[in-house]
Order: structure tokens, then C-alpha cells, then sequence
């Protein structure tokens, strides 16, 4: 009897040891990584709901009255603010076809305001998400320029409305929402891009917040100052990327998050701002659409091979300012 009981009590013991093992490399995984050998696979992970909301910002205010990336220059005087408008009310349009269509599930717009003339990138003021209590919350940018930095208390607002709590950053002093954070397609995963409008600070905050891991991503080349400028993932396994934005080590990460890599030429990235598109993967019924500006080549076959429907769409005047479909765009849940 005793010799069972020490055998049971052995058992015992190596099933708690077993458990806490794992438990503490489920901790670990909750950083950020910038660097090395993942500890996970994308398989590891759990799984994430995709949210199919769509928030825009009116444009009466969009102007360009500064530089503040390198697409700017030259630019100042040369919007055309009545092709402005009619370009987003283009891209407000296929929107609300995609409602129509049951790809997404609702459309709405918080308006612009007085002197605020890059609200309408509505990608870089928050960062939506579900937390593990499938509670909703929004962290608030902190915003490089501050021109901008007088946006994100509309959002904060606008979003309370939406039934989120807002969140703010504590240490960092630079943070520039979904323009630089990027899920990765159903999973608890996010990319971090920082080097130029995000502090790398950021994302271990981030991490420890939202306990999720973030793999950060230094960003190296001026032309793609917001990482939704040259990453789009596809699906779990597949992402559409231009190599000269990011360091050996990025490069070298992403090879390990993702089993396919469609390399974009950086001329077409740069002229077409086709790494700018709104990628969208309805987990409920499937359906699978890209919205892009006009004249890629490269990066519209990518799409077209990987079962998107494309839709193309102008947003020249947008471009003038450093931003296309993506930048001027939120998801939410």
C-alpha cells in the first residue's frame, strides 16, 4: 500500500512539474521578440475573432499643410480637394457594397475637425482589440508630429461611444495604432513596426497589456515609415511584403511566421502604394476581398493567385499625403 502511494504521489509530482513547465513557456511567449528563434509555432497560438466594422473619417478637413513623410514633399500646394473628396466617397461606396455583399457587417464615419487635416488616415489615432474577457478596449496613439496628436482625443471619445474602454500608454512616448501594429490573420499575434512614428517601447507594454506576443519589426527605409505601408498578411500562412523595409533579423522572423512570402518590388510599393491595401477575410462565411489602388502588377496577381477578389480603386490624392486604402480605414470589433 505504501509503495502505491509512492508511486501515485511520484506520478503526481511529474504531472505538476509537466504542467508548470508549460505553463511558464506560455508566459514567455507573452513578449516581444525582435530577434532569434521563436518559442512558438503560429499553430501554438489561439485563436482570434476578426473584427468586420469598418470606421472612416470624413475628409472636409484633409489637407496638406506640412511634410512629415518623405511622400509629403513637394506636395503641399498640390491637392486637389474636390478629387479628394470624391475618392473617398468611392472608397466609402465599395464599402457599403461589402455590406451589401455580407463581407462586412457595419460602415461607419466619425467626422473630421478643424485642424486636424490627417484625421482622415483613420488607421494611426487607436489600436482596437478583444481582450481575453472578450472585452472590447482601445489604446490611445501617441502621436510623433503634433498636429496629430490633437486627433486622438476625438477617437477617444467616439470610440467610448462604441461601447470601449479607452487604455493609454504609460512609458512609451511614441505609438501610432494599426498604422504600425498589425495582427496576424485569426491569431493571438500582433507585428510591431517601429523606427520611425513608433517607439519599440511600445510593444512590450503592449504585450504585457493585451498578454499576447508581439514581434517587433524595425522599419529602414524612409519610403515605408508605418509598417501598413510594406506588410499585408494574407492568411495564417501567407503575407505580401517589400524586403527593403525591414532589417535581416524582421526578415528573418517572418520566415518563421509565415510558410509563404510574396516579395513586392519596391518601385511598385513605392508608386502604387499597393502594400497600403485593406485586406479582408470573412472567417463567418469565407469570402475574401482586397481593395488597392490602381496600377499595381505584382502585388494584384499575389492577390488574384491567393483567391482575392480585387477591387480597385483610386486614391491619388491621398497618396499625395502618404497614405492609400489602409491608412484611411479602421477595423473594429
Amino acid at each position: 500500500m505504501v509503495r502505491t502511494e509512492y508511486f501515485l504521489l511520484r506520478l503526481l509530482c511529474s504531472m505538476f512539474v509537466a504542467s508548470s513547465f508549460k505553463l511558464m513557456s506560455t508566459i514567455q511567449t507573452f513578449k516581444v521578440f525582435q530577434n532569434g528563434i521563436l518559442p512558438f509555432t503560429i499553430n501554438d497560438l489561439k485563436r482570434r475573432e476578426e473584427p468586420l466594422k469598418v470606421l472612416m473619417c470624413s475628409p472636409e478637413y484633409f489637407d496638406i499643410v506640412d511634410v512629415k513623410n518623405i511622400h509629403m514633399e513637394g506636395n503641399e500646394s498640390l491637392l486637389n480637394k474636390d478629387l479628394a473628396l470624391k475618392q473617398w466617397n468611392d472608397l466609402h461606396a465599395v464599402y457599403k457594397v461589402l455590406i451589401a455583399q455580407n463581407i462586412i457587417t457595419e460602415l461607419n464615419v466619425i467626422p473630421g475637425a478643424v485642424g486636424c487635416e490627417d484625421m482622415v488616415f483613420c488607421a494611426n489615432q487607436t489600436f482596437p482589440w478583444l481582450n481575453n474577457l472578450s472585452q472590447k478596449e482601445v489604446w490611445m496613439s501617441k502621436m510623433r508630429h503634433p498636429s496629430r496628436q490633437k486627433e486622438v482625443p476625438h477617437f477617444e471619445t467616439y470610440f467610448q461611444t462604441l461601447g470601449y474602454t479607452p487604455k493609454h500608454f504609460q512609458v512609451t512616448p511614441l505609438f501610432e495604432g494599426m498604422g504600425d501594429t498589425i495582427p496576424h490573420p485569426g491569431k493571438s499575434l500582433l507585428y510591431g513596426g517601429y523606427g520611425h512614428r513608433s517607439d519599440v517601447s511600445a510593444y512590450t507594454e503592449l504585450s504585457e497589456k493585451l498578454v499576447v506576443p508581439i514581434i517587433a519589426l524595425e522599419l529602414i527605409n524612409e519610403n515605408f515609415y508605418h509598417l501598413d505601408t510594406c506588410f499585408v498578411p494574407l492568411s495564417e500562412t501567407q503575407v505580401m511584403l517589400c524586403k527593403e523595409a525591414f532589417t535581416s533579423e524582421g526578415l528573418d522572423l517572418l520566415r518563421q511566421s509565415f510558410e509563404e512570402i510574396y516579395e513586392i518590388p519596391m518601385d511598385e510599393a513605392i508608386a502604387t502604394f499597393c502594400l497600403n491595401a485593406h485586406v479582408i477575410h470573412n472567417h463567418i462565411n469565407g469570402h475574401k476581398v482586397a481593395i488597392i489602388q490602381t496600377g499595381s502588377t505584382v502585388a494584384k496577381s499575389v492577390l488574384e493567385r491567393c483567391q482575392y477578389q480585387v477591387i480597385e480603386v483610386e486614391t491619388s490624392e491621398f497618396m499625395k499625403s502618404g497614405g492609400s486604402v489602409f491608412c484611411m480605414k479602421m477595423m473594429y470589433y
